[in-house]
């Protein structure tokens, strides 16, 4: 996602912007019913709030030379399915992005069960000119909660004939290497014991919306980046009127920053929505939690902006400010 981030930069800088096409996801079996889907988390930590039905669109812009370029649109979506303990909530956000050579369909989708052992599941799959997937299940066991994670790559060798290549003149060979997606097979999970209340990163940026109405200063938060586990920490920044396409609001900024823990070993940045390293800052609406604008960077001292274009089914108290 990194690499097709700053080639899609580089590449469409100075030239006329490309139709991503509008996101092919439609929510199946969504609850139309009005409120949230409440997720209770340990130790008196502020619930992790689900919304139903909402739909934020957002424009993606990277700083190159000094001149913000449009590479894509990121649409993040929120839904529940099922009703009463059987209810499962859901976050995703999906980026698309094309060039003349080069396309980028990148999804996130974590579920949240209301009741029952597994915990939380988070898909990370990219389609389009490069192809990968990644996977998390956090689930209740006898010791506590323990993950699973598991990412694919291309085929070493097998005998499926659809992994071979034609060659002319001479017998098909066992594909070495290339971007499709047809080529490649899931590896085996990975297992790690987590702490309570892990979630993936998606997922931690919507305790936002408790954080803001509970008037906290900061929260924080066990996360997962693969197989890795970080503290996070969410922190209430000053107040600033904040103008995106959609247009100006009254922001709060809030500070995500990551550390490893003392009981890690991996080495390296956190890398957190869309590849951002380091700390990130997200100004959300002041009353509401919404997500206003992200700002980030990445490698290679480009610096991201994911400003508000959108909204549909967001709170009624997401207003823009006159002036």
């Amino acid at each position: 996602m990194i690499r097709a981030l700053c080639f899609l930069a580089l590449f469409i800088a100075g030239s006329p912007p490309q139709d991503p096409g509008t996101a092919d996801w439609v929510p199946v079996s969504a609850t139309p019913a009005d409120g949230e889907l409440s997720i209770e988390r340990t130790n008196g930590s502020p619930p992790l709030v689900i919304p139903r039905g909402e739909e934020l669109s957002y424009l993606v812009e990277i700083d190159i030379f000094g001149k913000g370029v449009d590479v894509g649109t990121a649409t993040f979506k929120s839904w529940v399915e099922g009703a009463d303990a059987a209810s499962v909530g859901h976050l995703e956000v999906a980026f698309k992005a094309s060039a003349p050579t080069y396309t980028l369909d990148h999804q996130l989708h974590s579920q949240h069960p209301l009741s029952g052992d597994i915990k939380l599941q988070y898909s990370d799959t990219q389609r389009g000119s490069e192809n990968r997937r990644r996977e998390i299940r956090v689930e209740r066991g006898e010791e506590g909660l323990t993950s699973a994670y598991r990412s694919d790559g291309h085929c070493k060798g097998c005998e499926d004939k659809a992994h071979f290549r034609k060659r002319v003149l001479r017998k098909p060979k066992h594909c070495k290497g290339c971007d499709g997606g047809e080529h490649r097979v899931w590896r085996e999970f990975r297992e790690r014991t987590v702490p309570e209340d892990t979630l993936d990163f998606l997922s931690s940026i919507y305790l936002i919306r408790s954080q803001i109405r509970c008037e906290l200063e900061r929260i924080a938060t066990p996360v997962l980046e693969k197989d890795k586990l970080w503290d996070l920490s969410l922190v209430r920044g000053e107040a600033k009127v904040i103008e995106v396409p959609k247009g100006k609001y009254a922001c709060r900024k809030i500070i995500i920053d990551a550390k490893k823990p003392a009981s890690e070993s991996h080495e390296g940045e956190f890398s957190g929505l869309f590849g951002m390293e380091g700390s990130m800052n997200f100004w959300v609406h002041e009353s509401t939690g919404v997500m206003v604008q992200i700002v980030g960077k990445l490698p290679f001292g480009l610096r991201v902006k994911i400003r508000l274009k959108e909204a549909k089914g967001a709170p009624e108290g997401l207003i823009t400010k006159k002036g």
